[in-house]
């Protein structure tokens, strides 16, 4: 049973909106924009029309395949992934004109005392790039295409892949000084699902892989290290070759496959298989991209918990397991279920993902549709998952989900912006989020709650950013405006008639 955590109150949304033309040029044109969309004037519109509203307040939108966060305890920094520095961040034109880097790079930042960043710095910077090199045109014995990120408890900074750039994708330990491979994958698949928990365990998923490759690393797969604690001293994992290639390879302990795409969910109440979304119809899609886990431990030893996974499809959806360390350091998962989203209309493109210092996960909606000519079109995935036409304002958020009495609550946070949610990081403070943005052209977030550990209320930020002589960027942050989740969800749902008599 899903809740969505909420209650609606405050205004509605005037019907027949209309976007405005934008001084300066228009991020779409109104002729494009169907009738309810929000226009950038209204209350809501920094929270529904995010990326359109931050670009007209002065954001900078030049960022490219901006990935991973991940908050370093230790050494006081965060780490923000970029895995292809290209189009608006190499063009010469706006505030960030770097060179060119198809392999991609790892920044780095200092929080300070109240958990801002002000100065991003380039820490990890993949290449060389050599395209004649048709296997691996970035530097095997580099980074390429950096995306998911994780820190242990010793402050080394670990790396996931996401690239076409290197034949078979990576898992990499960078100590502060140099980097030791310690994962591949099998052909085709990105590296995801990256997670280290309080006890070094990593987590890490095998995401679409081709189907050429061996048996089970043929299908998308859900799985943990054992025998092994994130930090430890290991040897690095050479470069694979044969069926080493078709493989998932980890460089000390061993790989555990704990799930994969469209196998049985053991003990699942709904009969239910990885990956699994039912379709209004009765019909059934099955989603080979098992992307970000969220492990919630339910004792103090961390060895039981529920492991929640994202699936990054259209519609997307969550997997949520109930597993216990054995006393041979197996893990066994003793139950699961595919999360119920029907309660909050769906989810979408389910991405990387964090777990909240109040020990919640965060999933993240990425690509939401825009709300223009093509609306229909473009959610016509949802459309077939709804039954009835959906509404494009329910999708593009930070997603908090928790176990409960019977399946998972769901709380989506309007109130963070709806934007490309690649990933969303809660700092110590349990206030301050850091949220990355998918795409091309796309903007560096902040959020801050009002109340610590309570993200249903709060102001949005967006970064405007200028480039130094070293190629770092000086951050400054554009208030957007403050909220709350039963506000914004009440200006969605006021839309609802209006789009309904559309179908």
């Amino acid at each position: 049973m899903i809740h969505r955590g909420m209650r609606v109150l405050g205004w509605s949304l005037l019907p027949a909106l209309i976007v405005a033309l934008l001084s300066g040029g228009s991020v779409y044109a109104q002729d494009e924009a169907p009738a309810f969309a929000v226009p950038l004037d209204h209350p809501a519109a920094p929270f529904l029309e995010s990326y359109n509203y931050a670009v007209q307040q002065g954001a900078t939108a030049e960022w490219r395949k901006m990935e991973g966060v991940a908050v370093d305890h230790v050494n006081g920094k965060i780490y923000i992934a970029i895995s292809e520095v290209a189009k608006g961040m190499s063009d010469g034109e706006g505030a960030i004109a770097v060179e060119e880097n198809l392999c991609g790079i790892v920044y780095e930042a200092n929080l300070d005392e109240s958990y801002n960043i002000s100065e991003l710095r380039p820490l990890v910077v993949g290449g060389p790039y050599d395209e004649t090199n048709e296997d691996n045109p970035c530097n095997v014995d580099n980074i390429a295409n950096p995306d998911n990120l994780a820190v242990d408890a010793n402050g080394n900074l670990w790396i996931g892949e996401d690239t076409g750039e290197h034949a078979n994708n990576m898992l990499w330990m960078f100590d502060g000084t140099s980097l030791k491979r310690f994962a591949t994958v099998p052909a085709g698949a990105e590296v995801t699902g990256l997670l280290i928990d309080g006890n070094g365990t990593l987590f890490m998923n095998v995401q679409h892989p081709d189907g050429a490759n061996l048996y089970p690393y043929n299908r998308g797969l859900v799985g943990v290290v054992t025998g092994y604690t994130a930090g430890d001293e290991f040897e690095a994992l050479a470069v694979p070759e044969g069926d080493a290639m078709h493989v998932a390879q980890v460089a000390a302990g061993e790989y555990q496959i704990l799930g994969r795409a469209g196998a049985g969910i053991i003990n699942s109440t709904q009969s239910g298989k990885f990956g699994q979304i039912d379709m209004a119809d009765g019909s059934m899609m099955l989603c080979n991209d098992p992307d970000g886990n969220m492990y919630l431990p339910m004792n103090e030893a961390g060895t039981e918990g529920y492991l929640f996974t994202n699936y990054e499809c259209q519609p997307g959806g969550i997997g949520m397991l109930y597993i216990r360390q054995n006393g041979e350091g197996m893990w066994d998962v003793l139950e699961g279920d595919m999360v119920d989203f029907s309660a909050v209309n769906g989810t979408w493109n389910n991405c990387f993902a964090s777990v909240t210092p109040w020990n919640t996960g965060l999933s993240s909606e990425e690509y939401p549709a825009d709300v223009n000519a093509d609306w229909i079109k473009n959610h016509e995935a949802m459309t077939e998952y709804l039954g009835h036409l959906a509404n494009p304002y329910d999708y593009g958020y930070a997603v908090e989900v928790a176990p409960a009495e019977l399946g998972a609550d769901v709380v989506k946070h309007y109130v963070m912006g709806r934007l490309s949610h690649e990933n969303s990081a809660v700092m110590a403070d349990e206030m301050t989020v850091y949220q990355t943005d998918d795409g091309t052209d796309r903007i560096l977030w902040k959020f801050v709650a009002d109340e610590a550990g309570d993200l249903s209320a709060g102001t949005l930020y967006a970064a405007t950013v200028t480039q130094t002589d070293d190629d770092a960027f000086a951050i400054e942050w554009i208030e957007l405006g403050s909220s709350d989740n039963d506000t914004i969800y009440e200006a969605i749902r006021s839309l609802d008639e209006q789009i309904a008599a559309m179908q």
